[in-house]
């Protein structure tokens, strides 16, 4: 077997779609010292998957379960001297006995892809979020910016919302007197929803699922203030009057994140909010304490909720910011979060059969993977299993 069939034979047994008897040929050539070798180069080169649990981990478990697949016939899973043995000393009756058992295999294992595929056509519904949002205005009217075309969305005294070809909005103005400070526009993002916008005074914003952005039409000349609920990342662009700089404020309930220019993300979804740096620096503010934190680059500012509390830790910040590249990335996070994050994005209800605690997961998964081939690959982990009814998951160990 050369490297190229190996690498067709692994890609299809990692998507389900390999036959019997291409699996324990499969089996065959992997129990030996050049399959396994060619397994090392072939996955450094071609195999390196949208997601990881850690390059030997995957590679391992890959390994196991071919090896330990119920498919294969009991005879070519007693060991690698054995199989070498029993494969070179099969009679001519012998050998039709086995082609008969594969055939049999081969029909029975048809016959239950088949029932898989009908299985999973039930969780073909369950999609990946995608741009979906809209603009709630303060007379409570509305837009759903999935539903219009690329082209002017409001003209209304001098101001100007444009929806752009990229999906995400802009403001422009055509006299800055003529729009009122005091009226706001809200942006809200579904379940399964994600949206960027250019704020009013050029600075943007992503929007993850389940979000809230409220924020004035025209800034006050002293202070530019916004609201979130959700998660959003920012990129604030520095602004002055009268050679003073204009901070830039982002307010959660007792949180408030002072900006004068700079990078960063906000996450208010649970009762920690975490914000964390990416560029420049940013002051926390927390309604009820004294002093503030001032971040670094790296830096996350955790704040409690209940306790009204807050600690500041070092962290890699691509976990925090890998959905703004359509990722979901976890580093030994507990199973609990790691489905909250799932069920927001692909909206989702999702239940735990006993007490996870002590389950926690790190990796990296695409957020545009289908739903099904998702659960598939938390399950390589062999930390849990899930059980599929509709659009709700129950975990189990």
């Amino acid at each position: 077997m050369d490297k190229k069939e190996l690498y067709i034979l692994v890609r299809r047994y990692r998507k389900g779609t390999i036959d019997a008897d291409s699996l324990a040929r499969l089996n065959l050539f992997l129990e030996t010292e050049e399959g396994r070798r060619l397994l090392e180069e072939t996955w450094d080169d071609e195999l390196e998957p949208a997601y990881y649990i850690g390059d030997d981990l995957v590679r391992s478990r890959v390994f196991q379960k071919i090896a330990n697949d119920s498919r294969i016939i009991p005879e070519l899973t007693t060991g690698r001297s054995a199989i070498r043995t029993k494969w070179y000393r099969i009679s001519a009756a012998a050998a039709l006995l086995l082609i008969g058992a594969v055939c049999a295999v081969w029909w029975y294992s048809n016959e239950e892809t088949a029932k898989n595929r009908l299985a999973m056509q039930e969780t073909e519904t369950i999609m990946p979020g995608s741009n979906r949002a809209r603009i709630q205005f303060e007379d409570g009217s509305f837009i759903e910016l999935d539903e219009i075309m690329s082209d002017t969305v409001l003209a209304d005294r001098g101001l100007r919302i444009f929806k752009r070809a990229d999906g995400s909005i802009s403001y422009a103005y055509d006299d800055n007197k003529a729009v009122q400070r005091e009226l706001y526009n809200t942006i809200v993002t579904p379940r399964g929803g994600e949206y960027s916008l250019t704020l009013p005074d050029g600075s943007k914003v992503w929007l993850n699922a389940a979000t809230k952005l409220r924020y004035p039409l025209q800034f006050e000349d002293d202070n530019r203030t916004i609201e979130l609920d959700g998660e959003a990342y920012f990129e604030i662009v520095k602004q002055k009057n009268e050679n003073h700089a204009v901070p830039f404020y982002v307010v959660s309930g007792n949180q408030k994140v002072e900006v004068l220019g700079t990078q960063f993300n906000v996450n208010t979804y649970g009762a920690m909010y975490k914000t964390t740096l990416v560029e420049g620096s940013v002051a926390m503010h927390y309604k009820g304490l004294s002093g503030n934190h001032t971040l670094k680059p790296s830096q996350q500012a955790v704040f409690s909720v209940q306790t009204g509390t807050s600690t500041v830790q070092y962290v890699d910040p691509s976990y925090s910011i890998a959905w703004r590249s359509g990722k979901f990335a976890f580093d030994n996070v507990s199973i609990y979060e790691v489905m909250e994050e799932i069920a927001r994005w692909y909206d989702i209800e999702v239940s735990f059969d006993g007490d996870m605690s002590t389950v926690r997961y790190s990796g990296s998964i695409s957020r545009f993977e289908k739903f099904e081939q998702l659960l598939q690959l938390i399950e390589w982990t062999d930390l849990v299993t899930f059980k599929v009814d509709g659009r709700r998951i129950t975990v189990m160990k």
